[in-house]
């Protein structure tokens, strides 16, 4: 079967290799349609930081079920699937819950980054990772294994803060952000004002619902408070993660709001343990440092997509481009989410 492959930092191609076979707990899929993620880009130039190489990325899968490990009786064969990306200890709590993106006793490992993934004719995933796919369609569906799971997981992190009225932040309106802004508009009756540096995006937002759109840059605090009548917001999504857009969520976030941070920009955000008021963030201010999501969050992000509340921006290749379509992610040449199919 066709796989692509990482080799070495910053060599990765399509190759042959033998299709594999499920263990006991495993099924075998049949890859739909796999997702790119920056991910698989900072993984392309890093050569996986240690990660045993080389190994098929793609970490956003869906796909149909063709074999089955001796163990396993569902999903039965031929039931189309998204599979939760994140590889727990599969024994704490947290993992029996359903949430492996804390598992308490191990550094979560990932389909595609820690062991084949899917961009690939086949994959082979544990059992107990497996979503039943419902009516997406599957080249839809694959974003939402990663970005629309941990866009969703981000905006359920806030969820006590986006009541009627609340004003929400989204910053980067990527494979994410573009996510983020329709989860929120699906969800909740909050005002939501988008950031990117690039006025295309935010054209896009308000094609998406988004109620106001600023251009990142110096006067971009300026402009979210008076674009939200003078008042910070309640909360701020960081789907960048860099110093500025960091420092612009400390500046424009309100006492008693959230700033909810998902992007790896490689920024710091700070803050200094005084007595009385003032400083950036304010007070009261609570910050969440997100990381994927749950399997009920890949759960409802699929509902919400079945319902047609929330749909995916996807440009589509063939598996052979790949290394095309990673150069266009690095490029900025992708609006939403790439998405290859073997």
């Amino acid at each position: 079967m066709r796989a692509y492959r990482l080799i070495d930092a910053g060599w990765a191609a399509v190759v042959d290799v033998p299709r594999p076979a499920p263990a006991s707990d495993e099924v075998l899929l049949r890859v739909l349609a796999a997702g790119v993620c920056r991910t698989d880009l900072a993984l392309l130039r890093s050569g996986g930081n240690g990660l045993a190489l080389p190994v098929t990325l793609g970490h956003e899968i869906v796909g149909e079920v063709v074999a089955l490990g001796e163990s396993v009786t569902v999903p039965h064969i031929g039931t189309l699937v998204a599979v939760y990306e994140l590889l727990g200890c599969g024994r704490c709590g947290a993992c029996a819950r359903g949430r492996d993106n804390i598992c308490r006793d191990v550094v979560p490992g990932a389909i595609g980054v820690t062991r084949d993934g899917g961009m690939a004719d086949h994959v082979v995933a544990p059992a107990r990772n497996l979503v039943p796919l419902g009516r997406v369609d599957p080249v839809h569906a694959a974003p939402l294994t990663d970005a629309g799971m941990t866009a969703l997981h981000a905006v359920e992190r806030a969820r006590p803060l986006l009541e009627p009225g609340a004003t929400a932040m989204v910053v980067g309106i990527g494979g994410l952000g573009h996510l983020a802004v329709q989860f929120l508009t699906a969800t909740s009756k909050v005002r939501v004002l988008a950031v990117d540096v690039d006025p295309a995006r935010l054209d896009f937002a308000a094609e998406l619902g988004a109620d106001d759109g600023i251009l990142a840059g110096a006067d971009a605090a300026e402009g979210v408070v008076a674009a939200n009548g003078g008042r910070k917001v309640d909360v701020a999504f960081d789907f960048v993660g860099s110093q500025e857009s960091l420092d612009l969520a400390a500046a424009v976030t309100g006492r008693g709001g959230a700033i909810v941070i998902t992007g790896g920009g490689g920024g710091r955000l700070s803050i200094s343990a005084r007595m009385g008021a003032g400083g950036a963030p304010d007070r009261e201010v609570a910050i969440v440092h997100a990381f994927g999501g749950t399997r009920d969050d890949l759960t409802r992000a699929l509902s919400l997509a079945e319902s047609g509340r929330v749909r995916t921006h996807v440009e589509v290749s063939d598996l052979v481009a790949a290394g095309r379509v990673l150069a266009d992610l690095d490029a900025g040449r992708v609006l939403g989410r790439a998405v290859l199919v073997p």
